[in-house]
């Protein structure tokens, strides 16, 4: 019998709970399984991501798909950089403007000059904003108690942001209820609510109060590190903001999805 390869292990605190979990580097047959779906659809994407989460992740008792999507979106990162590499460069467009009348090569009136800036992935942390509140003040003692979208509700969570779309930012929400409660003390727990009385419930709403809502899903928290940007042709120096595990990975080679 062949002798078996040691696999590390590393340790990374949740951001949403703090408790601490352990995991592993992906290994060839897990990344064979993400190069099966890079030009699948997006659905067929995020499964084969949540099973390579799960292969990796050793802390048993870890339900996958009821994880907030940042954590998975910080466990990707981590993951990524013990298997991989911990530094990824990211391509950065020189945006600084000529002097008036001046054109870059490509006809625009900025430099345009393409800069690989390198960041470490290891240093990445995961950005909270204090207006990002669960616990939602209605009005006449009335309030709505949220939990973070999952690895489920995430795709319905992005076309409702982008599209402003009512029936599907309705649908999210309803799907993230943890509860409805007064002040007199009386709580209504969704897993008990029925479906058509909940959506009757938001229907009812206010716009002001439909906004307050939204406001919880429009500033979750999110994988963010700022770095500093040099321009080597027209000297041109800024700090960047980088958001969101997409713009971290989006120089990466074919297998480093």
């Amino acid at each position: 019998m062949l002798p078996k390869v040691k696999t590390p292990q590393y340790s990374l605190i949740l951001p949403s709970s703090g408790k601490q979990i352990l995991f592993r580097p992906f290994t060839v047959k897990e990344e064979q399984i993400l190069l099966m779906a890079l030009d699948d659809n997006d659905d067929v994407q995020i499964r084969a991501l949540r099973q390579v989460i799960n292969n990796c992740l050793l802390s048993g008792n870890l339900d996958v798909m009821k994880l907030p999507i940042f954590d998975i979106d910080y466990i990707w990162l981590k993951l990524r950089s013990k298997s991989i590499e911990e530094v990824v460069t990211i391509p950065f467009e020189c945006r600084n403007r000529l002097p008036e009348g001046e054109k870059n090569k490509d006809g625009n009136d900025y430099c345009g000059t393409i800069v690989n800036v390198p960041v470490n992935l290891d240093k990445v942390e995961i950005k909270k904003f204090p207006e990002n509140n669960p616990k939602i003040e209605l009005q006449d003692g009335i309030g709505i108690l949220l939990r973070y979208p999952t690895f489920e509700n995430f795709e319905k969570l992005n076309k409702a942001l982008e599209t402003n779309g009512v029936e599907e930012s309705l649908e999210i929400i309803m799907d993230c209820v943890q509860m409805i409660y007064e002040s007199s003390g009386k709580t209504y727990e969704a897993e008990y609510i029925n479906r058509d009385e909940l959506k009757e419930f938001f229907e009812s709403l206010s716009q002001i109060h439909f906004s307050k809502i939204m406001k919880f899903f429009e500033t979750l928290p999110v994988v963010r590190h700022e770095t500093h940007f040099k321009c080597p042709k027209c000297k041109h120096e800024v700090d960047i903001i980088i958001e969101g595990t997409k713009s971290f990975l989006a120089s990466d080679s074919v297998k480093n999805l």
